[in-house]
């Protein structure tokens, strides 16, 4: 029985470990500046389940009624988009916290259930 237990142990870290490099690297380009900021906005806008972001193109839209200068529209535009991603940065942070927090708590209940089984045999 705790063969069993010890063989799930190990799938289950594998795919906490698969889960949290593709959370890392994932956040790791995002934070890098590796992609620019309009195409960062656009995948972020689309990840988010809300959906309340405005695309890119509307945003320019609703900021040139305001705004005539060309420069003062991108501006702005840049400023809004830089706002919504680094909230979003923020919640990927907090999200990897928690999964690498649940991956640790299993990881010791495991071994506190084998240590357990092994200790009654």
């Amino acid at each position: 029985m705790s063969f069993l237990i010890v063989i799930a142990a190990v799938f289950v870290g594998f795919a906490v470990f698969v889960l949290l490099t593709q959370m890392a690297v994932r956040n790791g380009i995002r934070m890098s500046g590796v992609i620019d900021w309009k195409t960062q906005y656009e995948l972020e806008r689309m990840e988010d389940a809300g959906g309340k972001q405005k695309p890119l193109s509307e945003l320019y839209e609703s900021v040139a009624e305001s705004e005539d200068d060309a420069d003062e529209v991108e501006r702005k535009v840049k400023e809004q988009a830089l706002k919504y991603i680094n909230s979003r940065n923020s919640t990927h942070v907090a999200n990897a916290w928690i999964f690498l927090g649940l991956g640790i708590v299993l990881c010791v209940v495991v071994v506190l259930i084998v240590a357990s089984s092994d200790s009654m045999m």
